[in-house]
């Protein structure tokens, strides 16, 4: 009866106890999302969309040359290179830790000579010399009782994830400020475009006030007013140029190029920005990188808890060896040269440690509630991103519609204040100042338009790359 119950019930109670995980089950923090962003729909329910890839966003920009820009940074980016590697190092680590849960084998091949002494009671043939020829396979397989194994794999695998979610969000913090550097770039060129028109009719201005001062039509004051418009205007344009310069060697620096070897030709935005999304802020859980970062790096502390929990255990490891042994090379083949050995290679049960095991298992509890902590935050944060984006859009487009219509009035005002000094009514000064009105109202118009670019490529990044 004893005999049937250790055969039949023993591998039974062993495997039953090897299913145990003392890993506590993954609790998503209860986070109170709102259901709707505050800037104004409409919207509506987005699906899961975390298993998708995600696309070529830039190309909802219409703009060929920011597309060739992405394409070159995605081959050619160290950043990007350096978080490759770092997700080929996460890959390669969860395939280690994943090594525990097989068994090992070592093969021994060694070949001693040594001498026992001839001055010790009850050794038989001492202080001889013998030749030990050894050629052994060893294989020792640790049970996982306690999911220790398993966790540990499983952890291994999930920052694997995490490592890899991070190369996404690197990848979308990267295009993203090249996209925005672009746009700024963009905006520089459209801004020094405007004030080289500018410059060419004040010079225009002042070479007719020049002519006129000669006809004795006017009074020297107002050449040199016009002289001086000129002038302003064209320091203001080369200014522009520094700026320029900057966002181009920045744009290198993203593409992994040296700056003196980079060159940009001057164009406008091309296009208009896209239209908004239409889908609530869960939209951020499905798409944006950081989050599924932070998530699995919560998954894996939550696993690294059962891994620590399994310390307080015995742990056994089940060792298996055979081989051959000798003195002799020649009978190293032979069959009563075998040997080989079962049985538990090793029981550790941790009885005293000072209280390590119980510190170890209260620190992987609480580094898990700091990666809960620092999900809920990055969750947040990814909700503050997406409202500021949408406020900047919004007040961007009715701010630039006023802008419009305050450069039609400026354009407006100028024409009467040319017209009225032209019939002698007013002073040249009121000309200058209706210049100056319209050339203030026509950069600010150029600045917002730059400015709804660079803010839906804020609100791209924000949803983690397009909609």
């Amino acid at each position: 009866m004893s005999f049937s119950f250790s055969r039949v019930w023993l591998p039974v109670i062993l495997l039953t106890v090897q299913g145990c995980n003392l890993a506590p089950k993954t609790a998503e923090p209860d986070l109170k999302l709102p259901v709707e962003f505050k800037t104004q729909g409409p919207w509506k329910v987005a699906q899961p969309k975390d298993h998708e890839l995600r696309g070529n966003w830039w190309r909802l920009f219409g703009d060929s040359k920011l597309s060739g820009l992405m394409a070159e940074a995605e081959k050619a980016s160290p950043t990007l290179e350096v978080a490759r590697q770092r997700v080929e190092e996460a890959r390669a680590l969860a395939r280690a830790d994943r090594a525990g849960l097989f068994p090992f084998a070592t093969v021994t091949n060694s070949i001693r000579r040594d001498r026992s002494s001839g001055a010790m009671a009850f050794q038989f043939a001492g202080g001889r010399s013998r030749n030990t020829i050894l050629n052994q396979l060893d294989f020792s397989y640790e049970l996982d009782f306690w999911g220790k194994n398993r966790n540990t794999a499983r952890a291994g695998a999930l920052r694997s994830e995490a490592v890899a979610a991070t190369w996404e969000s690197v990848r979308l913090g990267l295009l993203s400020e090249l996209a925005m550097n672009y746009f700024a770039l963009r905006t520089q060129d459209a801004q020094i475009a405007l004030l080289r028109r500018t410059v060419e009719v004040r010079a225009r201005a002042a070479d007719l006030a020049r002519t006129r001062f000669t006809q004795g039509d006017i009074a020297q004051v107002d050449v040199a007013q016009a002289e001086t418009d000129h002038a302003e205007t064209q320091a203001e344009a080369i200014g522009l140029e520094r700026q320029r310069g900057e966002l181009e060697h920045a744009i290198a620096l993203l593409l992994g190029r040296v700056p003196s070897d980079f060159t940009l030709p001057a164009a406008p935005i091309a296009g208009s920005p896209p239209s908004l999304p239409r889908s609530v802020p869960s939209t951020l859980l499905e798409r944006r990188p950081d989050i599924a970062s932070a998530e699995r790096v919560m998954a894996a502390t939550n696993a690294e808890i059962g891994v620590a929990r399994a310390a307080f255990f015995p742990s056994i490891t089940l060792g298996l060896s055979g081989g051959t042994q000798t003195s002799f090379i020649e009978k190293i083949a032979d069959s009563h040269a075998r040997v080989w050995g079962l049985g538990p290679a090793g029981i550790e049960w941790p009885v005293l440690r000072g209280g390590a095991v119980k510190a170890n298992a209260e620190a992987a509890k609480a580094r898990y509630e700091q990666s809960a902590a620092q999900y809920r935050q990055t969750v947040l944060a990814a909700m503050r991103d997406a409202e500021d984006a949408l406020t900047a859009l919004d007040v961007l487009r009715r701010q630039s519609a006023a802008q419009d219509a305050t450069v039609a009035s400026a354009s407006k005002a100028l024409e009467l204040s040319q017209k009225r000094y032209d019939s002698g009514l007013v002073a040249y000064y009121e000309v200058l100042d209706a210049r100056r009105t319209q050339l203030r109202a026509e950069r600010e118009s150029t600045r917002l338009r730059g400015e709804l670019f660079l803010a839906t490529a804020m609100l791209v990044k924000a949803l983690g790359g397009g909609w």
